[in-house]
C-alpha cells in the first residue's frame, strides 16, 4: 500500500475540540500525559479547530480546568480551518448523515497536514478511521464516548416517541417515520463498516461498550473509564451540612455542558415542583424553611439559579464543597464524569436511572437514581429529610466506590491497551 508520507514515531490524536473543557478534553490530556510518560521518544499531535489559540493558552486552560500538566516539548498542534463544516447547527436536515461526512472532509485536510504512524480518533468522527487506516496506512485506535447512532435511538423511532432529535412532525407522519427508520437503519450498517477498520476499540464505559460491540462487531473492545480527578475531590472539606443546619440553605449543584441531551430543563421543572411541594409542608420547619440556590454550571436561569460558566477548576471544587445534592438529568448518559465527580466530592448524587449512571456508577447505597420529576422532588425531599449520619452513610459509600475511575486507573488501562500499536 502506498503511503502518504507517514511520519514514524508520531502519534496524533483527532479531538478538533481539544478547548473545550468537557469530559472529552479530560481523556485526551491525560491520555497524552500519561503516554509522554510511558513513550517519552515519541511525538504527539493533536488535530485541532482551535487556531485562534495558541499552544500555550490550550495547555494552560487544560492545567486551569483539569489540573493536568502536559510536558509542551513533544506535544504539537495541527489546526484544521474546516472545523465549521461539522457543526450541527449547519444541518437542520440529516445531521448523522451531513455532519459524518464533514467529518471526512476534515480528516482528509488533517491528513494532507499530517500522516502519523498511529491515529487515534477520540471524538467519535468515524469516517476518520477508515481514511487513515487504508489510505493513510496508520495504525488506527478510537476511545468511543458514546455510539453516533444506537439501538437505542433507532427504538425510540420504531416506537415514535418525541424527543429532542425526533420532531413531532416526524412522530405524527407515518412516512416520515419510517423512512427516518429506514435511514438511521442505513446509517447504522455503514457506521458499523467504519468501526471495523480499527485496530484498538475502547469505550468509556458498559452502556456504550454494548453498542460499539453490536455495531462495530467487536467484541474485544476494552472499556476504560474515563479519568476522574478523584483524589482532588476526595479531599474536599463537605461545608453543605452546616450550611443546612445553621443556615436552611440547600445548595444543589448541576454541572454540565449546555445541550439539549442534558435535559436541564427537567432540572427547572424539578425546582418548580419542589417549590410547590415546600409549600404545602407547613407542618415541617425543617423542609419548609430551606432557601434553594441552584447553581448549575453553564446554566443559568431565573433568580433561583445562579450563573456559573466556564468554571475554573479550583471554583469548581469550592461550588461541589458547598453543595449537598448534585443533580444530574441526562436520559442514557454514556458514562457521567460529572456524576462520578460530585460522589467525590461528597455531595449526595441524584443521577437519571440510565446508561452509565445506572449500569457503572451509582448504587443504592452511595447515590440515589430518578427517572421522573416526581421521582426527583421525592429524592431531594428524601434527601433533606434523612438524617445526618444517615446522609453520612451514603458519602462514605460513595467516596469508596469511585477509586475504580481514578486517573492512576485509567493510566493504567489506557497504556495497556493502546501499546501493541507502539511496539
Amino acid at each position: 500500500m502506498t503511503c502518504l508520507s507517514r511520519k514514524a514515531n508520531v502519534v496524533a490524536f483527532f479531538h478538533p475540540y481539544c478547548n473545550a473543557g468537557g469530559g472529552g478534553e479530560r481523556v485526551l490530556w491525560c491520555a497524552i500525559r500519561t503516554m509522554q510518560q510511558k513513550w517519552p521518544d515519541v511525538e504527539f499531535f493533536v488535530y485541532s479547530g482551535d487556531y485562534d489559540s495558541t499552544k500555550e493558552q490550550i495547555l494552560l486552560k487544560a492545567k486551569q480546568r483539569f489540573g493536568i500538566t502536559v510536558n509542551p516539548k513533544n506535544v504539537h498542534f495541527i489546526f484544521l480551518r474546516l472545523r465549521r463544516l461539522v457543526e450541527a447547527d449547519l444541518y437542520p436536515r440529516f445531521t448523522l448523515l451531513l455532519q459524518t461526512l464533514a467529518g471526512f472532509i476534515l480528516g482528509f485536510e488533517a491528513l494532507l497536514k499530517l500522516n502519523p504512524e498511529v491515529f487515534i480518533d477520540s471524538m467519535g468522527y468515524a469516517l476518520t478511521l477508515p481514511l487513515f487506516r487504508w489510505i493513510a496506512g496508520s495504525r488506527v485506535a478510537a476511545y468511543v464516548h458514546y455510539p453516533t447512532i444506537s439501538h437505542d435511538m433507532i427504538d425510540l423511532v420504531s416506537r415514535r416517541e418525541r424527543t429532542y432529535n425526533n420532531a413531532d412532525l416526524i412522530v405524527q407522519n407515518n412516512l416520515l417515520s419510517h423512512a427516518k427508520l429506514l435511514y438511521y437503519r442505513i446509517f447504522a450498517f455503514f457506521y458499523g463498516l467504519c468501526g471495523r477498520a480499527t485496530e484498538v476499540v475502547m469505550v468509556n464505559g458498559s452502556w456504550t461498550g454494548g453498542h460499539i460491540r453490536r455495531l462495530w462487531h467487536c467484541p474485544d473492545a476494552k472499556v476504560v473509564f474515563p479519568p476522574c480527578d478523584v483524589t482532588a475531590f476526595l479531599a474536599l472539606e463537605q461545608v453543605a451540612e452546616e450550611r443546612l443546619v445553621h443556615h436552611n440553605v440547600l445548595r444543589i449543584l448541576s454541572i454540565g455542558q449546555i445541550r439539549p441531551e442534558k435535559n436541564h430543563k427537567m432540572q427547572l421543572e424539578v425546582i418548580r415542583m419542589l417549590k410547590e411541594e415546600l409549600a404545602k409542608r407547613n407542618n415541617n420547619i425543617k423542609v419548609r424553611r430551606l432557601l434553594f440556590k441552584v447553581l448549575c454550571a453553564k446554566l443559568g436561569l431565573d433568580s433561583n439559579v445562579n450563573w456559573k460558566l466556564n468554571v475554573p477548576y479550583e471554583e469548581l471544587l469550592d461550588l461541589l464543597s458547598e453543595s449537598l445534592i448534585s443533580i444530574h438529568t441526562m436520559w442514557n448518559e454514556h458514562f457521567g464524569i460529572s456524576v462520578v465527580e460530585g460522589m467525590a466530592a461528597g455531595t449526595i448524587m441524584l443521577a437519571h436511572d440510565s446508561g452509565g449512571p445506572q449500569m457503572d456508577i451509582v448504587t443504592s447505597i452511595d447515590g440515589f437514581l430518578a427517572a421522573t420529576k416526581e421521582e426527583y422532588v421525592r429524592l431531594i425531599l428524601h434527601t433533606v429529610e434523612m438524617s445526618r449520619i444517615e446522609r453520612d452513610a451514603v458519602r462514605e459509600g460513595a467516596r469508596a466506590s469511585v477509586n475504580r475511575f481514578s486517573e492512576r486507573e485509567f493510566e493504567r488501562k489506557w497504556n495497556a491497551a493502546i501499546g501493541p500499536l507502539l511496539t
